[in-house]
């Protein structure tokens, strides 16, 4: 391979130096997607909303469906990718199978996409087992499913974006700027951090390009002047597109992007440091995806101090010996991003993944024992993760297989709504089962509560006039709020419950749930601690 010029082949780009490291991280990769094709319901909690939103869409494509007096649909959005996808895909498969195909695609692309960004930059490949730890990211966890899909989008187009730079051609130019509004079509956020990104490793990998070429100061700047303005031109055709869509939604509703109470909170940076493992991850109650993060970490900071201390030459002639930037910027953007940004959730925390992109691009390469050992615990950490995931999705999967079975013995389309105790499983942190009925509404091509169908920003939403109001008191995360004979629950007659531990009885459940109509409601399933009842025929008190 010459200087200055990535491979071409696409084999070229997705392996590691040697078979047997090949062999390990891509293991590593297929038991990251193991993790969420082995459960039916996913550890995610708001992916379930987004996989009913996608089954209405499915339903859409029927002229005459009923849906199409409720919802509809519009394909001019930025947060959209997953459920036209799904929606599609969902002509061929189950809708469920097609929603896990592409979470888990989307993971497998991501580390694939780190790994091609590493050999495009003439970087040990191996370092992008260090990356593995923040596959399954905070994002995931959380079920925002269209940012997860657009970050691989984002990180492959840096690839893209990568070679551009040290080469330009019309047809990578075209291929940037296709992908880069599919990934803007995906998530917003994730193409501010492509363009960020971007506009950090451009002008050090164009620089170092131009040195290669033994030109003057000047001449150099010339030219890595001309291969930036080539290589991140051809994102502003996905800015203007979220440019355009922002616009559009403001005029719908200019309220939808504010959060008056919330809005610019950030914890303090010290504590955003001191917990980044549970920012970028916080995905077991066992600390297992934290440990390996840290250890992640340990180990580059471990690379950084052994190439310092061995004075290791800096000059790489396969690509830039260690891009600082990149690490600026990501680090910058998870330290200085609030928690609520335009009116949305969690922001930051989606950031750390970010950062670890940068950290990776940052380490040096090493010669010698020393590269031998150092890829070989990167790549073990990599397993490692695997393995940690599958296991935790094994007990997952066992936690929820009843729930899954009650959802299987409930009638189709009827309108439904959950009262979820003890959210916590052993596999996963966080209120994993949230969004329950949701899942309902996509296997039995139902109507659920809480639809996330009230939000412009997705393709599928409520007509107007039709959206129901939000109860009084509502009890998605807090169960002991909910009142049988409120408007929002006679909105939706079918009730799926976890119960709480020390309830396990039919009387107890119902006398805990209903009260005084504790008799009233008819029991539609039951296995272990999840139950499915009708309450179709409760009085209506008058309450929202």
């Amino acid at each position: 391979m010459r200087i200055g010029v990535p491979p071409l082949r696409l084999r070229d780009l997705l392996t590691l130096e040697t078979r047997s490291r090949t062999v390990v991280f891509w293991t590593a990769l297929a038991l990251v997607a193991a993790s969420v094709l082995i459960p039916r319901l996913l550890p995610c909690v708001d992916y379930p909303q987004h996989l009913a939103l996608a089954d209405v869409a499915a339903r859409l494509r029927d002229p005459s469906a009923i849906e199409h007096q409720t919802h509809q649909l519009s394909y001019f959005t930025y947060n959209g990718l997953f459920h036209v996808a799904v929606a599609n895909m969902s002509r061929i498969m189950p809708i469920e199978l097609a929603g896990r195909l592409v979470v888990a695609t989307s993971l497998v692309g991501l580390g694939a996409s780190v790994l091609a960004l590493l050999r495009t930059l003439g970087k040990p490949p191996s370092y992008a087992g260090l990356f593995v730890p923040v596959i399954f990211s905070f994002s995931v966890k959380w079920g925002f499913v269209n940012y997860a899909v657009a970050t691989a989008i984002a990180v492959s187009t840096l690839v893209l974006i990568a070679r551009a730079t040290l080469r330009p051609r019309v047809t990578t130019a075209i291929g940037i700027a296709a992908m880069g509004v599919l990934c803007a079509y995906a998530h917003v956020l994730a193409m501010l951090v492509l363009c960020a990104m971007a506009a950090a490793i451009v002008p050090e990998v164009a620089w170092w390009a131009s040195r290669q070429e033994g030109r003057t100061t000047k001449q150099r700047a010339l030219f890595a002047l001309g291969r930036m303005v080539a290589s991140l031109g051809p994102l502003l055709v996905g800015c203007a597109f979220c440019v355009q869509v922002y616009r559009l939604q403001y005029g719908w509703n200019p309220t939808m992007y504010k959060d008056p109470s919330l809005e610019g909170t950030a914890p303090p940076l010290a504590e955003k440091l001191e917990l980044f493992g549970s920012y970028a991850t916080g995905l077991h109650d066992d600390y297992a995806d934290q440990i390996l993060l840290w250890g992640a970490l340990v180990v580059g900071v471990a690379i950084i101090a052994l190439a310092v201390a061995r004075r290791l030459p800096s000059k790489n002639p396969q690509g830039p010996h260690s891009l600082l930037l990149p690490f600026v910027m990501g680090l910058g953007a998870y330290l200085a991003t609030p928690v609520v940004l335009q009116g949305t959730h969690l922001i930051f925390q989606r950031l750390a993944q970010t950062a670890m992109l940068g950290f990776v691009l940052l380490l040096p390469p090493l010669v010698g024992k020393a590269e031998t050992f150092f890829s070989r615990l990167s790549l073990g950490i990599a397993l490692t993760c695997g393995l940690s995931l599958t296991w935790h999705s094994t007990l997952f999967a066992i936690d929820t297989r009843d729930a899954s079975l009650v959802i299987d013995d409930m009638p189709e389309r009827r309108a439904v709504a959950a009262v979820v105790y003890d959210f916590e499983t052993r596999g996963f942190r966080a209120s994993t089962l949230t969004h329950l009925q949701a899942y309902y509404a996509a296997r039995k091509h139902g109507d659920w509560s809480y639809s996330f169908a009230r939000y412009l920003s997705v393709p599928v939403r409520f007509r107007k006039g039709v959206e129901p109001a939000w109860p009084a008191t509502g009890w998605e995360f807090s169960p002991e709020n909910y009142n049988p004979r409120c408007k929002y629950a006679r909105r939706f007659p079918l009730l799926i419950v976890k119960a709480p531990a020390f309830a396990p009885t039919e009387r107890e459940v119902r006398a805990r749930l209903f009260g005084q109509d504790a008799e009233a409601v008819r029991v539609i399933s039951h296995h272990g601690q999840f139950w499915s009842f009708d309450t179709t025929g409760l009085p209506d008190d008058g309450t929202l």
